[in-house]
């Protein structure tokens, strides 16, 4: 077969041009943009952050042409659990729930038959910690949320009841997982003036800051780890008042600490025994920590349980 050489020369020209313009389109777009309160910080190792107040999403992008996608990283499920041996319990087992926006529509305890709602119908006024003392000890923790409407948020969030076996563990904490942790795709177009949101009717295109929005890189690192602490950390550090260090203002580094194997905690060892406080209620007192290692559990579809009437704890303004 014979090539005419003209066209594929042509060809060639072509997309070499259109190449080009988007390499100059796409390249060095990383730094970061400010919009309405909240700033998009995109790095070049492909990772994003989105810093609003009380917000912050933690994800990967991708380019296609001059299109950008910022895919967030949400929750791969609504509970996670993490447990701990404690030798001060004896009997039953002990059980704290951490997490916004947890209410009566969460139904806690021992499948099938045995669960319970976490809080009374319009619950107000509640207290944390929200820890719970089982006289018995569960062989399994089960946990699903009810929901009789859709998230609204065009966000595939699952709708699961988990199970978790204890084992040999007495101390749990359940992590909750809301909704409004999960998001959509952020899909921007980029263009020399910056990048453009592909909504239709939407403002300015967010240009890239000229001057630096995070004080230091330190600051910007803590910021990816606190995103992991919370969401994606292989185990929890808690004080006795229930401070976990994904709350705290620095990552705590347990290699700084000594492990006291009898009472299975972690203590300051620049503290005389005698002044370590095992039992304190200050909530940034960090002494002494508890570790709570993240337990694998199984999940299936939501199926008709037998729920009690009595909720785990009761939160009235009025009590």
């Amino acid at each position: 077969m014979k090539l005419n050489f003209n066209k594929v020369f042509l060809f060639l020209m072509v997309f070499c041009s259109m190449l080009m313009y988007a390499q100059k389109n796409t390249s060095n777009f990383d730094g970061v943009y400010k919009s309405k309160g909240a700033a998009f910080v995109i790095n070049k190792n492909k990772t994003f952050l989105v810093i609003a107040y009380g917000t912050l999403i933690k994800g990967t992008w991708t380019v296609e042409k001059d299109i950008l996608h910022l895919k967030p990283k949400n929750p791969d499920a609504k509970f996670y659990v993490y447990a701990r041996k404690n030798p001060d319990i004896k009997k039953g087992m002990r059980m704290s729930f951490m997490g916004d926006g947890v209410g009566s529509n969460i139904l806690v305890g021992e499948f099938p038959d045995k669960m319970q709602p976490l809080f009374n119908d319009d619950a107000n006024c509640m207290d944390y910690p929200n820890v719970h003392i089982f006289k018995e000890k569960l062989p399994a923790i089960t946990l699903l949320e009810e929901q009789n409407y859709e998230n609204g948020r065009g966000v595939d969030i699952p709708k699961l009841m988990y199970n978790f076996p204890t084992g040999e563990y007495n101390d749990f904490i359940v992590q909750y997982m809301k909704d409004s942790l999960y998001y959509n795709d952020f899909i921007f177009k980029i263009t020399k003036q910056g990048l453009s949101e592909m909504n239709e009717g939407s403002e300015k295109p967010l240009k890239k800051s000229s001057q630096k929005e995070l004080s230091d890189e330190k600051e910007l690192n803590f910021l990816n780890q606190s995103f992991d602490m919370a969401f994606d950390a292989d185990y929890k550090l808690v004080n006795n008042a229930y401070n976990m260090n994904d709350d705290m203002t620095e990552k705590i580094d347990l290699a700084s600490y000594k492990y006291d194997k009898q009472r299975n905690v972690y203590v300051n060892p620049a503290v005389p025994v005698k002044g370590l406080n095992y039992k304190s209620d200050d909530f940034h007192y960090n002494d002494v920590l508890m570790k709570f290692d993240k337990i694998t559990g199984t999940s299936q579809a939501q199926v008709a349980v037998k729920k009690l009437s009595k909720p785990l704890f009761v939160a009235n303004c009025n009590n």
